[in-house]
């Protein structure tokens, strides 16, 4: 737990990861960012792919990603 209150899903040596579906891809964009900042990790975050659907939400992390070298991994559901 962090000093606010808030729990980092994975925090690595390196890396702050959020864990989330695609379509919280702003919430966990924020997160990420909110517990880098809070350990002095690097953001991160997993997106979990459930659907074609969700390539949409995968689009747009990327793009914000980009700019606030957030690092991305992807998951998708076993079919």
């Amino acid at each position: 737990m962090l000093s606010d209150g808030t729990r980092v899903d994975c925090l690595t040596e390196e890396y702050a990861i959020e864990f989330d579906f695609a379509d919280k891809w702003a919430e966990a964009t924020g997160q990420s960012l909110h517990y880098a900042l809070m350990t002095g990790k690097k953001p991160g975050i997993v997106i979990i792919i459930e659907k074609e659907s969700d390539k949409k939400h995968l689009k747009k992390v990327k793009g914000i990603a980009l700019k606030k070298d957030i690092k991305i991994w992807q998951v998708k559901k076993d079919s």
